[in-house]
């Protein structure tokens, strides 16, 4: 690396002490000396057991600190119990890193969590830095580092430009293992176990720096600290590194129990989704997935557009992967005219010309014609990836290879192959030429629309800085003194009054509206905003005003006021007998628009994210939504609306005209402001519904929510807000 790294010490190290070392190389406190020797590590390596004077020809110490040289790297492979006092030694003697292989901590109950915290007070004492403890180590093959136990350091290890780093130790191992039958080398191997001190994302952001590596991916399970790995992916995407991940846990089963509509739909799922893609990190679904996509980005170069080249010997596959592409936002094209003319020319006439292209099992006979027609398709101005799909072909792969090798040699856009039941022999030829070769046809489309996502974040890196667009006048401690003078009057839900004026503040435009606590002062309010209204329950603890019959819209006349006043005071009584009722908040109606929702909601993971979403009182029904981390740029909000499923709506449909979608995307842009000036503050925010008018015309607030955070979740959330600047 062109800079010294903190954790150099721990993946490159000059020096390993093994604790617990035996000369059984079948134990786990075995292994890693046994692949330490096997890989040719050049660094000075001390087993450490009272036990042994010499272990496999090395000398043995009886403790750490009994060995005369630094350590960089201490491997942990001794008993729960005996691991605090032994990393206190490592401490003393001021060894820099260590790999706990051991379990029995966090994993197994308090006693063991108790252990594992007396780990990490060891590791903030000393400046130490730990991986693990439940850990399998790790491997940095480009230096044969072998501090692991795993399966995976037999055999051979060569290096690659692939760094994989994974929450999950044996599923970790296996996916190690289906990318070595693959051909794909590893870089780097790493578990990070119960992350006591080094989490997955100090890892990450190693193997990221790493010039040597080109792909990275992981797997993951859980986050401490989201807002680390979203800045990781920053990185990645500045120096061009593609970064893969699986995401398990995609149910919402872990969503928190919220207030507002932002807070019940923000299950953990959709935010990793969202922010994920916020930040070009591609998410796979499964292992196998994984793999495809780590094979794809480090053999392809990156497309130009969304442009797929189809060229197949079977046409039913042809319309299958245009079937899956257009599911997956990919253009097929149709060719331009000249390069149909050049493919009527060597496509027999059975075969067929247009996107997909079928050059049928004709090119079998004739070799030059899947040369020919890959090279046409591959120069059509409108496409900018191609597959070629083709089945079996075992008596013909040497001279498929061939052909292959020679059409990839002459382009710079992706050439993917769909091989399906391929020859052993033909995958692992092609595989080494550097082509990209999978095992069907839609696993195929699935790694260009990848290839696609990560061009397109990579384009849209550097167009803005986040902030630089929010709209309104609000600065620093626009939402302070709000918030402040509402927790100086108790409660965490401010009134509807405040929660306009709070979004007035960050230049969101909202409905006029007065309070009326008397039936007169209603009458009063109406005739000076001017009719018709519509009338509202001021309470904060009655959220959802439909529920609650606490609502009358197109209120046309005095007389109606005072009716409804009334009656809206009585089912307010009836809905919640012991709330605090201010009176009716009179607004003016406003008619026609669409109905949007946007919302602020503190993540357990990555701290304040936006929401937004379509259909008012239906968002909970139709859960159309998107989620970004905040700060927001321009692009972020732009992506939350084409991402939305009913985006069209926002188009103008039936008749209706478009709705001024810019208007809503400086709300977005607001509210990301809004979120970062609050500094974990704001707890949950739902603008619901925000009515969105035609181009030109604005969107104006008319029901505003919000919920302030818990004086303990507040000052928590303070940091994650800060680091998100």
């Amino acid at each position: 690396m062109s800079e010294p790294h903190p954790l150099d010490p721990f993946f490159r190290p000059a020096s390993i002490a093994i604790l617990g070392a035996s000369e059984d190389f079948v134990k786990i406190s075995g292994r890693p000396l046994k692949f330490l020797l096997e890989k040719g590590y050049p660094g000075r390596i001390f087993p450490v057991n009272p036990k042994y004077e010499r272990v496999a020809g090395l000398p043995c110490y009886p403790t750490i600190t009994a060995i005369p040289e630094p350590v960089d790297l201490a491997i942990v492979a001794v008993p729960a119990a005996l691991v605090p006092e032994a990393l206190g030694l490592c401490a003393a003697k001021g060894v820099r890193s260590a790999v706990v292989f051991s379990s029995g901590f966090g994993e197994v109950g308090e006693e063991g969590a108790r252990l594992e915290r007396q780990l990490a007070e060891v590791a903030r004492g000393s400046g130490l830095r730990l991986c693990g403890p439940n850990t399998l180590g790790f491997m940095n093959t480009f230096d044969r580092v072998m501090a692991t136990f795993s399966q995976a350091g037999e055999g051979e290890t060569p290096p690659g430009p692939v760094a994989f780093v994974t929450q999950s130790g044996a599923f970790g191992t296996a996916i190690f293992a289906l990318a070595r039958q693959r051909g794909l080398s590893f870089g780097y191997f790493v578990n990070s176990g119960n992350e006591a001190d080094l989490e997955l994302a100090d890892l990450l952001d190693y193997v990221v720096a790493d010039p040597r590596v080109r792909v990275v991916s992981g797997y993951i399970e859980g986050l401490k600290d989201g807002r680390r790995l979203l800045a990781v992916a920053d990185r990645a995407l500045e120096l061009g590194k593609p970064v893969v991940i699986v995401k398990v846990g995609r149910s919402p089963a872990g969503a928190r129990a919220a207030l507002s509509h932002t807070g019940s739909l923000a299950g953990s799922d959709r935010v990793y989704s969202g922010v994920f893609r916020q930040k070009g990190i591609i998410r796979a679904t499964q292992e196998e997935e994984l793999l495809d996509l780590v094979s794809a980005f480090s053999l392809c170069p990156l497309p130009g557009g969304r442009g797929l080249g189809i060229v197949t010997q079977s046409g039913g596959a042809g319309v299958l992967m245009a079937d899956r592409a257009e599911e997956l936002g990919l253009a097929v094209p149709e060719l331009a005219d000249d390069t149909r003319a050049a493919l009527r020319k060597v496509i027999p006439a059975f075969g067929s010309i247009k996107n997909p292209v079928d050059i049928t099992a004709q090119f079998i006979a004739d070799p030059a014609l899947l040369q020919s027609a890959l090279g046409i398709v591959l120069q059509d101005p409108g496409v900018d990836a191609v597959i070629f799909y083709l089945g079996l072909m075992e008596r013909f792969a040497d001279q498929v290879v061939a052909n292959l090798r020679d059409v990839h040699a002459r382009t710079r856009k992706p050439l993917l192959v769909a091989w399906a039941a391929a020859p052993e022999p033909g995958l692992r030829a092609l595989r080494e030429s550097g082509i990209c070769v999978l095992p069907s046809a839609t696993r195929a489309v699935n790694a260009v629309r990848a290839l696609v996502e990560y061009a397109e974040a990579r384009n849209r890196r550097g167009e803005e800085r986040p902030g630089i667009e929010t709209a309104g006048s609000g600065g620093g401690g626009a939402a302070g003194s709000l918030i402040q003078a509402r927790r100086g009057k108790g409660g965490r839900v401010l009134t509807a009054g405040e929660g306009f004026a709070l979004l007035s503040r960050y230049g969101i435009k909202v409905a006029p509206s007065r309070l009326g606590r008397t039936a007169a002062e209603a009458v009063q309010a109406a005739e000076e905003i001017g009719y018709p209204v519509a009338l509202k329950v001021e309470s904060p603890e009655i959220r959802h005003k439909t529920d609650a019959r606490a609502l009358r819209l197109n209120v046309s006349g005095p007389d109606e006021v005072v009716r409804s006043f009334d009656e809206l005071i009585a089912n307010a009584r009836r809905h919640a007998p012991h709330a605090q009722v201010q009176g009716i908040l009179v607004q003016r109606m406003v008619h026609g628009g669409t109905e949007v929702v946007v919302g602020l909601n503190q993540d357990p993971q990555f701290g304040p994210v936006v929401m937004v979403g379509l259909g008012g009182v239906l968002v909970e029904v139709l859960e159309d939504v998107a989620f970004r981390a905040a700060p927001l740029t321009r692009s972020d909000a732009e992506a939350m609306l084409r991402e939305l499923r009913g985006a069209r709506i926002l188009e103008g449909t039936r008749g209706r005209p478009p709705a001024d979608v810019r208007a809503v995307i400086d709300v977005l842009l607001a509210v990301s402001r809004l979120a970062m000036d609050a500094a974990g503050e704001v707890a949950e925010l739902d603008i619901n519904p925000l009515l969105v008018l035609p181009v030109g015309e604005g969107a104006l607030a008319v029901d505003a929510l919000v919920i302030l955070a818990e004086p303990s979740d507040a000052e928590t959330r303070a940091g994650l807000a800060v680091e998100g600047r």
